[in-house]
């Protein structure tokens, strides 16, 4: 009999432990799932954000991005709550102004000076963007160019760096709205 009362307390006491681990497993998972409060700047940035990789997807202007990117610049910096998104908002928009500083490239005269503004932007698009940089170093690697950029098609440039852009502004959004993202992955399913 003691034994058997001795048996009972302990399965006893491993359930009550086994109860209290459950708690704080689903605590752990509800604080996860959980969207962040969004304040209003923030959210602002990220919604304009969204706007505009809409509007890349389709066709725009590089006078109209230009001043999409500079209207976004002061929403961003003014934006605050949670570190991990506004650091991702920020990459976006880094790459943005550098997608726009490229793009400006053309309004400068001379060829000589075109490819010399393209080139520097490049540097720092590539600092950014390193496999942009490893991609665009396989492209002119055999070649003995004065420019890297007279190689390379402006398209494609601005291509690859929307491509990170859009990925940096589809984070933003997942982890501000993470319900959303199970919702898009039920619906596709």
């Amino acid at each position: 009999m003691t034994v058997t009362l001795l048996v009972s307390c302990v399965l006893s006491i491993l359930s009550v432990r086994s109860e209290s681990t459950d708690v704080n497993r689903s605590d752990k998972i509800a604080t996860k799932t959980s969207p962040p409060v969004i304040p209003p700047p923030l959210e602002t940035a990220l919604e304009e954000l969204r706007v505009i990789q809409i509007k890349i997807e389709g066709d725009i202007h590089p006078k109209e991005y230009g001043e999409d990117i500079r209207d976004l610049t002061p929403i961003v910096e003014n934006a605050y709550g949670d570190a991990e998104i506004l650091a991702t908002v920020k990459s976006a928009l880094a790459g943005h102004q550098l997608a726009v500083q490229f793009w400006e490239c053309d309004r400068v005269f001379g060829y000589d000076e075109l490819f010399q503004c393209r080139d520097q932007v490049l540097q720092a698009v590539f600092q950014k963007y390193p496999d942009i940089a490893a991609q665009a170093q396989g492209i002119v690697a055999s070649e003995n160019i004065t420019y890297i950029s007279a190689e390379l098609d402006e398209n494609s440039v601005l291509e690859a760096i929307w491509e990170k852009t859009g990925t940096d502004a589809k984070t933003a959004l997942q982890m501000s709205n993470p319900t959303s993202l199970t919702a898009d992955s039920h619906t596709q399913n």
